[in-house]
């Protein structure tokens, strides 16, 4: 057994694994920042809609609902696939003391992923959308990501088994988990809601499990991943936990895609009482990932950090937990009943993918992509970097205050007999227009990055 392991190749230096991963990561980086753009200013184009009808009223597919569904596509797919992605290759490499393999399959793989994406687009732009409400992909465009995922997946495989004699940090399973989880989501969501849909009621369930376990669990992977990779390194800490990290991950793939189903839902009363259930037990999930990471950078202000990446993962791992105890609210039915027809799942949607999931990105980059660029000692762009952090970070408090805190009035407003439409539809439009405030600094944001 010894001799096995003592043949192994040595580990590589940085420097190595920053030249196999400098061409494809950067690709994959520089394709996440056009998407980030276009999805913020696609979002703002929807959002105009609700506050001037007649913007655009000429352009039929131009609407409302078009505009939503292609900002989606495009932040989901575009920029999270594509940032997520290239993380995923830098850091499997960097935890596995390996080059990247095949960094022609990334390329490939890359330009799959975005034909799969620009498809989508144009797809739902033309009206092809198969009605469910976060996983608006064509079946074309789903096919074309799946075939580039794998693609891409094959190279960061190949480097994990590139050497087997490495403890596994916990990272590490949060990036094979998303590896794993997008193709059985997107192909399970694609076969029984296209290929061989189930029937009737039975696809709200479906579509519900698809669309949360994509923000849940996928996302929720590569977000934890680099927020436990970068916080424990930048203050030179050790984790302070396995085993809290063990058990917050395998909550998290169990309990994730099955929270968050609203209580007025048509569908059988145990549904609801089991999403409730889960909702309460993702209690749990905080705990476990705030309250270890919380050990490890005690004594470290992270949001108060001279470092502009701990600034992000701070940020980003407040927003995650803020979002989790909002997920346990949803165990209360009452809750549930007065916000669910409100601005505020929309609300707390931005804070998930603005507040957690891009901060969690950026600050990534934005450590990863001088080092790949040799400039991690001379990096001009921090200035430029920091108002990136400040306004995507006002924009979520806007948002969040706006969606859920006006949201409620509004939804109380839904419960009264004899309200007049002048005065509900008073209480329906301000949150959206405070939180449109919010979308500004997004894609003030986005072009600056």
């Amino acid at each position: 057994m010894s001799e096995s392991i003592d043949n192994i190749a040595p580990e590589a230096t940085p420097e190595e694994i920053n030249a196999s991963c400098r061409w494809p990561v950067m690709f994959l980086f520089f394709s996440a920042a056009l998407w980030l753009v276009k999805a913020a200013i696609i979002g703002v184009m929807g959002s105009v809609k609700l506050h001037m009808p007649e913007f655009l009223s000429d352009i039929s597919f131009l609407t409302y609902g078009h505009l939503q569904a292609n900002a989606w596509v495009a932040f989901l797919f575009g920029f999270g696939g594509n940032a997520g992605l290239g993380l995923t290759l830098w850091m499997l490499s960097r935890l596995r003391g390996a080059p990247l393999a095949r960094p022609g399959f990334v390329i490939a793989g890359t330009v799959l992923w975005n034909v799969g994406v620009t498809a989508a687009l144009v797809g739902i732009t033309l009206g092809d959308q198969n009605g469910v409400a976060g996983l608006e992909l064509p079946v074309y465009a789903s096919r074309v990501l799946l075939i580039g995922q794998a693609f891409i997946a094959f190279s960061a495989i190949l480097t994990y088994f590139s050497r087997r004699h490495k403890q596994l940090y916990p990272s590490t399973w949060y990036l094979l988990a998303a590896l794993v989880a997008f193709p059985w989501i997107v192909g399970t969501a694609h076969w029984l809601l296209a290929a061989s849909p189930v029937r009737g009621a039975a696809q709200i369930p479906v579509g519900h499990w698809a669309a949360t376990s994509l923000l849940q669990v996928w996302m929720g992977c590569l977000g934890l991943a680099s927020v436990l990779y970068f916080i424990p390194k930048i203050i030179g800490r050790e984790l302070f936990s396995r085993q809290w990290a063990a058990f917050g991950f395998w909550m998290l793939l169990l309990l994730g895609g099955w929270v968050n189903l609203n209580s007025g839902s048509p569908l059988p009363v145990w549904q609801i009482k089991l999403s409730q259930l889960g909702s309460g037990l993702f209690i749990f999930v905080v705990i476990a990932v705030g309250w270890n990471l919380r050990q490890t950078a005690r004594g470290v202000p992270l949001l108060g950090s001279q470092d502009l990446t701990l600034k992000f993962m701070g940020f980003a791992l407040g927003a995650w937990i803020v979002s989790g105890l909002f997920t346990f609210c949803n165990v209360c039915p009452e809750w549930n009943a007065i916000l669910q027809f409100t601005y505020a799942n929309t609300a707390l949607r931005h804070l998930f993918a603005w507040g957690f999931f891009a901060m969690a990105m950026l600050g990534g980059i934005y450590y990863v992509a001088p080092r790949l660029l040799g400039s991690a000692l001379d990096w001009p762009c921090a200035g430029m970097v920091n108002w990136v952090f400040r306004l995507i970070a006002v924009g979520v408090v806007i948002i969040t205050l706006a969606g859920v805190g006006m949201a409620w009035g509004h939804g109380q407003a839904l419960r009264e007999i004899g309200l007049e439409a002048a005065a509900l539809q008073t209480k329906a439009i301000m949150p959206l227009r405070i939180a449109f405030l919010g979308e500004l600094l997004f894609m003030a944001s986005s072009i600056i990055f």
